[in-house]
């Protein structure tokens, strides 16, 4: 049963000095819904253009790289629906183009959403940059009393509810979906601000508008036993049975719980998650795209999303926008080892009845392709030697092939390791000139050249 909560007057803070923040606990957990009670389907939005395009790492998310970027989102899509939709920002006149490309296109999906500011006039722009053809759109709410107070200087928290009704009472009245982004929510004050004003929100809209939940600063933990307004499980539970509103989680990096939070959140009650690729965003960045993409497919099962977009939605951002990580989950260099046991395992897994041994999934599957699953360095063996040796011969063109048996193997194996090992200064008890650098597959066809083996 809702109950109506009344605002707290009083100012509620989380200043522990720059220090970390602890997570506190309840003496019992919170419990998840019953999975036949859980609203499905579970859904993804993104934020790549909008929250993602404020990487400290870059200075613009070209134009024209946002709009192959909602191509390959719409690809990856596959028409189901599961990318509910795409955020846009209306300020600049490379924005307003931007966003006439989008809509031009058609898609039914990801939709085209905007963000505003708290404020009529932002949509009253949007209204007017858009033509009427945007029917939903986020619009800031910041929702502690660090921002209330501290950031925008209001008077009271009843004084911050009726400046954020303004511009949802204008969206609504231009029969535009108000989605209110309730910033800093895990610092906020949940039954003291958060409720009363999504309940003061839900009444004057009739119960149209939708609710953006933002762990703005990373504060969020997973952990059922978790409190507020810290507890993900707890918060989403907390305001879904007060509020009843169609929820959604956006999250933050700051302490790598990210995903972890946002598969939380879908657990306990958040309709969808908000999401950038590669976690492109503020400091460490937003939840990412393809993390949450995996994680719907595991926990909810495949929607039918075309996977084999996502490479090149990241040779796109790498080369247009930003540089991305090696180490990457999902679009890294993620499925080359280096270490001997390991490459054992990758080099008998190909025809094993148990299937991968060493890999989480096929390269394939996410649109990789002539993936070398060895990398020749001070830890490698003799089956990293002959998957990199024999793939490169059959680059170039030899019927030669090198089997396990093979002296060369050894010999190479042994030059490999006097390389790392460099020479022993017994003057100075100290090893020198040792080699600090991969083994390049053509290293090791020279080394096999130099043996007599091709």
């Amino acid at each position: 049963m809702v109950t109506q909560t009344r605002v707290n007057s009083e100012r509620v803070y989380y200043n522990y000095g720059g220090k970390l923040p602890p997570v506190t606990l309840e003496p019992e957990p919170v419990t998840p819904p019953a999975p036949e009670a859980d609203a499905l389907p579970k859904l993804i939005t993104d934020t790549t253009l909008r929250d993602g395009a404020q990487d400290s790492r870059f200075a613009v998310f070209p134009a024209d790289a946002r709009l192959k970027y909602y191509d390959l989102l719409h690809r990856m899509d596959n028409g189901i629906g599961g990318v509910y939709a795409v955020e846009a920002f209306i300020y600049q006149r490379r924005d307003v183009w931007t966003l006439e490309k989008l809509l031009v296109r058609g898609y039914e999906w990801p939709r085209v959403t905007t963000w505003t500011r708290a404020t009529p006039k932002d949509i009253k722009l949007l209204v007017e940059v858009s033509q009427g053809k945007v029917k939903e759109t986020g619009m800031l709410a910041s929702a502690s009393d660090h921002h209330i107070f501290d950031k925008l200087g209001y008077a009271s928290k009843e004084e911050a509810i009726e400046k954020y009704l303004q511009p949802i009472r204008t969206a609504l009245e231009n029969n535009i979906v108000p989605r209110v982004h309730l910033e800093d929510t895990t610092r906020a004050d949940i039954y003291g601000w958060v409720i009363p004003f999504m309940q003061r929100v839900l009444e004057e809209s009739k119960g149209i508008a939708k609710f953006r939940v933002c762990d703005t600063i990373g504060w969020g933990s997973p952990d059922p036993y978790a409190s507020l307004p810290w507890g993900i499980p707890r918060l989403f539970t907390v305001l879904r049975a007060e509020t009843g509103a169609e929820l959604e989680f956006h999250g933050h990096n700051d302490f790598g719980l990210a995903t972890a939070n946002s598969i939380a959140a879908w657990r306990y009650g958040a309709k969808k998650v908000n999401v950038a690729f590669a976690g492109l965003g503020e400091r460490t960045g937003n939840t990412s795209l393809e993390q949450m993409v995996a994680a719907l497919i595991r926990h909810y099962g495949d929607p039918g999303f075309d996977l084999t977009a996502l490479e090149e939605m990241k040779r796109l951002v790498d080369t247009e926008v930003t540089p991305l990580p090696d180490r990457a989950p999902i679009i890294g260099e993620v499925f080359t080892t280096t270490a001997g046991i390991h490459q054992a395992g990758v080099g008998r897994q190909g025809g094993a009845p148990g299937g991968l041994i060493y890999l989480p999934f096929a390269a394939s599957l996410f649109g990789r392709q002539e993936v070398e699953l060895s990398r020749i360095g001070s830890l490698s063996g003799s089956e990293g030697i002959i998957s990199v040796l024999n793939r490169e011969l059959e680059r170039q063109g030899s019927e030669t092939r090198v089997k396990e048996t093979s002296r060369v193997v050894k010999q190479i194996y042994d030059r490999i390791q006097d390389e790392y090992n460099g020479q022993y200064d017994e003057q100075h008890d100290h090893w020198v000139n040792a080699r600090r650098t991969f083994f390049t597959a053509d290293d090791i066809l020279e080394l096999a050249r130099e043996f007599g083996a091709v």
